[in-house]
């Protein structure tokens, strides 16, 4: 089955190339048509140089699955601008309330995750989906097609483990490890981080309610 998926995506590939080589001859037969050409290819190169530096910055984007994750669609090339980045938002997400959510299969529920957004190329067939499938879908453990996060190590950048920190009642204390697709980069301790005020009031409010 499979090998005839595959010739029958060569056929069709080859199908597209051949109309293609067919489509720009018949236009380069006339000067009006081949000017229009090349000016929609200027256009398309300037529309792509704006999009490449307006619409490419670096940003956060959370799963709506596990909130204790967050892919990075544009990491900055600057290694520090993108630790830092990550790290602000470790300290933003620590101090925020979410919604209960998911637990990633073989994960603490105390770690937050950053992992580099990629996707599939649409009409691939046995390529897996890809990071952003994380965004809006749980880990598939058990079907014919297995997507778990755990695949993807290469695009991790860091991970964050955090406790309670023994000097603060209600603080947090962690160590924030960088990775590239080689491994460990380096790795930060971080301490006395916030937690929301709501969540130290309802914590305040335990400790202080009788045991039975």
């Amino acid at each position: 089955m499979e090998l005839v998926l595959i010739i029958f995506l060569l056929l069709m590939l080859s199908g597209i190339l051949f109309l293609g080589v067919r489509l720009i001859l018949w236009i380069l037969k006339n000067k009006t048509r081949a000017r229009v050409l090349y000016a929609t290819l200027i256009l398309g190169l300037i529309g792509l140089g704006v999009h490449n530096v307006f619409y490419k910055n670096m940003r956060f984007i959370q799963s709506e699955v596990y909130p204790n994750l967050y892919l990075v669609k544009y990491p900055d090339e600057d290694v520090d601008v993108l630790y830092q980045a990550i790290r602000q938002r470790v300290i933003t997400h620590l101090k925020s309330e979410f919604p209960a959510g998911k637990t990633l299969a073989y994960e603490k529920e105390t770690s937050i995750f950053f992992y580099q957004y990629y996707k599939a190329f649409p009409i691939s067939v046995f390529q897996d989906e890809g990071t952003a499938y994380f965004l809006e879908n749980e880990e598939d453990l058990g079907g014919m097609v297995t997507e778990e996060l755990g695949m993807y190590g290469k695009y991790k950048l860091a991970e964050f483990n955090y406790t309670p920190c023994q000097a603060e009642a209600y603080g947090h204390c962690g160590e924030l490890r960088y990775f590239d697709e080689n491994g460990l980069v380096k790795s930060d301790r971080l301490s006395n981080l916030v937690t929301p005020v709501q969540t130290t009031k309802d914590a305040s409010d335990t400790a202080a309610s009788p045991g039975f």
